[in-house]
């Protein structure tokens, strides 16, 4: 007795008996891996006469549901037999068959075994179960019902004589041969069969169509010999199951004794598996156990064409993965259990018969065949794809074909983030619509500013930001609001240099260059705010270097005895509490180029809404806690959707249709940036160097290649791509999480790229000269 490494065997033998008579003297003999001697326990089966009479039942009923029109099983039946059946009635004598095998598999002189045997094994074990049996009857019975094998979900019965021995090997092949025989297909669709067997490309096919028994013949004497038999189309079993007709086309039909000798030499040069895709091929399954062939499979009864086809799609593909070649046959038979509304009892009919002399079949994958010279080419092709993809992506992306997806991707990780509180620092006061018409001004006049300014100043903030440009009176009140806006020293005005909404907006009057801030801002060209400028050079018009955003952070962080070093200075960090404010460089990033002039990094948003706020109404009329003003940054500005300057941002871009931003709500955005980042460590945005983009974007052309190259089954690798790309997306969106933006899009394509360029051809050209893609 042999077994495979790692499996347990467990033989049972009945002995002698029937099921009218009952088993008195039953065995099992477990092995288990660590131990070569099998443990060995007895028990009994009583007799069954229920049983007996219920399959009887079963069996009528189920041979006429098979008879009935749009069943098309795989035997050829005679029309004029057809009777009227009640599924129900079947379902009934269903559940009465399933209950008596439970109680008679249950019953108290065989528990010893079954105790015995779940001592010793656990639920994760994989086991084969060899049940021996010469009686017809039994073989019949669905074991599968036995509550041990569903408690186990790695263990699968098989069928065994109760004699048997090994035959000595004389062949070994590195890969599978098929001789699959395609018989009379007079009523079902065997070509379903023949798709799924052309779809293995680590296995060598030999396909037969409706052969004479000659061509049969000689196919089995071939000298390369075989591994799988495999037969679909009709079949029927005689003589009480001890033999089988195969229909080899519409004419001849074959039995096993028709081709004994062919087959014994077949099985001596290393057949291992004999697949009858056909009905009642239990007849089949002894005579071949009698030539002691490692391994068969049949269908116990009647098998519909449907049943019959999804169970080998399953099963091929199963085996031929990887799974053990017990384990594939359970979850392909498993599997029919989908069909049972249509085909009544199809998991039950697939029904292992093993040969325990031979240890269990594996799949086996073809060698790598290289000669010297194809081997030298491929470790040539190996280097040169993904060095030659990445230079092609490099050149692409400095095209800017690819800066819009990169952007895109960019605006995906942004939305994608956790969300943060609203930043306790920042106090906004909204001019909404309602406060515009209220008091039917444009935007707000003077004297309404003038009034807002001093409830304001009233509270302490620690700085006021005010975004509404006042380059020109708006009456009344404009003497008042100027005198305000120069004794108000925690106050920023608002110039700009934009020339795209009438400007550039000259500063207030009499304003000091330290309480003046610009709010220009950068708008990438599809339209969206991803960029925080921080410093550009002054102008007549705008006297001032610092953005709005930056000189509200300058007066907050004065407070807490933090002032920046080397501001302004270009291409230097600035160096500001806990931060260390990089500027982008050219083609940083996503970005094909990016504009000269002036000081200025990725925006790192908060997500939406940013801070509290307050109405113009609300600060006006008292209605607010005065704790929302004191200590914090106060910006000022419009969010009527009609007066608003307003822009799209990362989360904006991401809902349908797009929404825009009030300018208010973008500086308060900025500022909060520079506090988070000067006292809390907030990182910013950082960009890698361009070498370590470029070495980043190699890696993954390699990546792309490695499983072109290292994962055999084509199968698996076209899994694998899907699976690399999403190891690179978590990669990528983990490093944004730490506020690290590192390319996406362009990895991705030379992952892809590079895995193709090698399938499609390095790879094509040596298989065609020895070496075997899977």
């Amino acid at each position: 007795m042999t077994k495979d490494k790692g499996q347990i065997t467990v033989v049972i033998n009945l002995g002698y008996g029937n099921l009218l008579s009952g088993f008195p003297n039953v065995t099992a003999l477990l092995w288990e891996p660590e131990n070569p001697r099998p443990l060995k326990f007895i028990g009994a089966l009583p007799p069954a006469t229920e049983l007996d009479a219920i399959y009887r039942r079963w069996q009528l009923i189920y041979h006429a549901l098979y008879r009935t029109p749009g069943w098309r099983p795989r035997i050829k039946i005679d029309r004029e037999d057809i009777t009227n059946v009640s599924q129900v009635e079947f379902a009934d004598i269903c559940v009465q068959y399933v209950q008596l095998i439970d109680e008679w598999l249950n019953a108290e002189e065989f528990r010893n075994i079954d105790r015995q045997l779940r001592s010793h094994l656990h639920h994760s074990d994989e086991i084969q179960v060899i049940l021996e049996t010469d009686d017809d009857r039994l073989r019949h019975l669905p074991w599968h019902f036995w509550k041990f094998l569903s408690d186990y979900p790695k263990a699968e019965l098989a069928l065994s004589a109760p004699q048997y021995q090994r035959v000595e090997k004389s062949h070994r092949r590195e890969q599978m041969r098929i001789l699959a025989i395609l018989g009379d297909s007079n009523g079902i669709d065997i070509a379903r069969d023949r798709s799924t067997l052309l779809e293995l490309s680590d296995a060598e096919t030999v396909f037969l169509v409706e052969p004479s028994r000659q061509e049969v013949d000689e196919q089995l004497w071939d000298d390369r010999g075989w591994d799988i038999l495999f037969f679909a189309g009709h079949s029927e079993s005689q003589e009480e199951g001890t033999r089988g007709l195969v229909a080899i086309n519409p004419r001849d039909k074959l039995g096993i004794y028709h081709l004994k000798l062919a087959l014994k030499t077949a099985i001596a040069r290393g057949l291992q598996l004999a697949i009858f895709n056909s009905c009642d091929g239990l007849g089949l399954a002894k005579e071949l156990a009698d030539l002691q062939i490692p391994h068969i499979i049949v269908m116990r009864e009647s098998v519909a064409d449907g049943v019959a086809h999804l169970f080998l799609v399953n099963f091929v593909k199963a085996f031929s993965s990887g799974s053990s070649f017990y384990l594939a046959v359970r979850q392909a038979r498993e599997r029919l259990q989908g069909l049972e509304d249509q085909f009544p009892c199809a998991s039950w009919l697939p029904v292992i018969c093993q040969n325990p002399a031979e240890v269990p079949m594996q799949w086996r994958s073809p060698p790598v065949v290289e000669t010297q010279q194809s081997s030298k080419v491929r470790d040539r092709w190996v280097g040169v794809i993904p060095l030659a993809v990445t230079l092609i992506l490099l050149l692409i992306r400095q095209l800017g074909l690819l800066e819009g997806w990169e952007l895109k991707a960019y605006d995906h990780f942004m939305r994608s983030r956790p969300s943060e509180p609203l930043d306790s620092r920042i106090l906004i006061v909204e001019i909404t619509e309602s406060d515009v018409q209220s008091k039917e001004e444009y935007p707000i006049s003077d004297a309404t500013l003038t009034q807002l300014l001093q409830k304001l100043e009233l509270h302490q903030p620690r700085a006021v930001g005010l975004t509404l440009y006042r380059d020109l009176p708006v009456p009344p009140g404009h003497a008042e609001l100027r005198v305000q806006m120069q004794q108000q020293s925690n106050l920023v005005a608002v110039c700009s240099f934009d020339k795209s909404y009438g400007g550039p907006v000259r500063s207030p009057v009499g304003i000091p260059t330290n309480q003046l801030g610009f709010d220009d801002v950068l708008i990438d060209p599809d339209g969206v705010l991803r960029r925080h400028l921080l410093f550009m050079s002054t102008t007549s018009e705008c006297n001032t270097g610092f953005s709005l955003s930056f000189q509200l952070a300058q007066k907050y962080l004065a407070a807490e005895k933090i002032f920046p070093n080397n501001q302004g200075i270009k291409d230097n960090p600035l160096h500001l509490g806990k931060a260390i404010l990089n500027p982008l460089e050219l083609n940083s990033g996503g970005y094909k180029t990016l504009p000269q002039g002036g000081w200025y990094g990725m925006l790192n948003y908060r997500s939406f809404p940013i801070a509290q706020t307050l109405t113009l109404t609300e600060v006006l009329n008292g209605e607010f806690n005065p704790n929302l003003v004191k200590d914090r940054i106060v910006l000022i500005g419009l969010t009527s959707k009609v007066n608003a300057k307003a822009f799209f941002t990362p989360y904006g871009v991401g809902k349908s249709p797009s929404e825009k931003v009030p300018g208010v709500m973008i500086q308060a955005q900025k500022v909060s940036e520079i506090l988070s980042a000067a006292l809390d460590g907030r990182p910013m945005i950082k960009v890698w160097s361009g070498w370590g983009e470029v070495i980043w974007i190699g890696l993954w052309s390699g990546v792309g290649s490695a499983i072109a190259w290292c994962i055999r089954g084509r199968l698996r690798r076209v899994s694998a791509i899907p699976l690399a790309i999403a190891f690179l997306y978590l990669l990528c969106y983990l490093l944004f999480l730490q506020s690290t933006w590192v390319p996406l899009i362009p990895p991705a394509l030379a992952l892809v790229i590079g895995h193709l360029s090698l399938v499609l051809g390095p790879l094509r050209r040596n298989k065609g000269q020895g070496t075997n893609d899977n």
